[in-house]
């Protein structure tokens, strides 16, 4: 289980990077593919918000009961939700811009950077505080527990996974020719 959500952390991060070139290159004054942009946006809604994040929920939950604190809202639920409304956003100020929608370029690069910081800042907070303490504290049976309880939040990585989606074809592309 942690192996796979470390995979997934790799994945969004290699996503984060591309938003990250495309807000920069937008600052620079260059054209850049907002389709692609919102391509990557629209995978982590899909991917992360639905699948992604549920299960770390599932298994934060798990340890907060385990230690006693089964009351107690924890950071990374409040910072899922916030990633979720920010994730929304995005999509739909990039939806207008592909509608025709005039919104000032500066917004638009704002938003991208403020969204790869808002997600970076999450993944670095889940890699060195909530996945340590998850792999200190769960014993097999804990983990054969969240196993069954994130069952039915695990999905194939549209994106990534060996059975990927024509929906991600041309940022899948993207990705292969970045790597080349």
């Amino acid at each position: 289980m942690l192996a796979r959500i470390h995979t997934d952390h790799k994945h969004i991060l290699t996503l984060l990077r591309v938003l990250s070139g495309k807000a920069k290159s937008l600052r620079e004054g260059q054209e850049v593919n907002l389709t692609l942009i919102r391509d990557v946006v629209h995978y982590l809604m899909q991917y992360a918000d639905h699948s992604h994040h549920p299960m770390e929920d599932i298994l934060y939950r798990h340890y907060l009961d385990k230690t006693g604190r089964e009351g107690e809202v924890s950071q990374l639920e409040k910072e899922h939700q916030s990633l979720h409304v920010s994730t929304e956003e995005l999509l739909d100020t990039l939806g207008m811009i592909l509608n025709d929608a005039v919104v000032p370029r500066e917004k638009l690069i704002h938003d991208v950077e403020a969204f790869v910081e808002m997600q970076t800042r999450h993944l670095k907070y889940e890699e060195t505080k909530v996945l340590p303490e998850l792999a200190k504290t769960f014993d097999d049976d804990d983990w054969k527990q969240v196993d069954r309880l994130v069952a039915s939040k695990l999905v194939e990585d549209p994106l990534f996974g060996s059975a990927s989606e024509q929906e991600f074809e041309d940022l899948r592309n993207y990705l292969a020719d970045v790597e080349d």
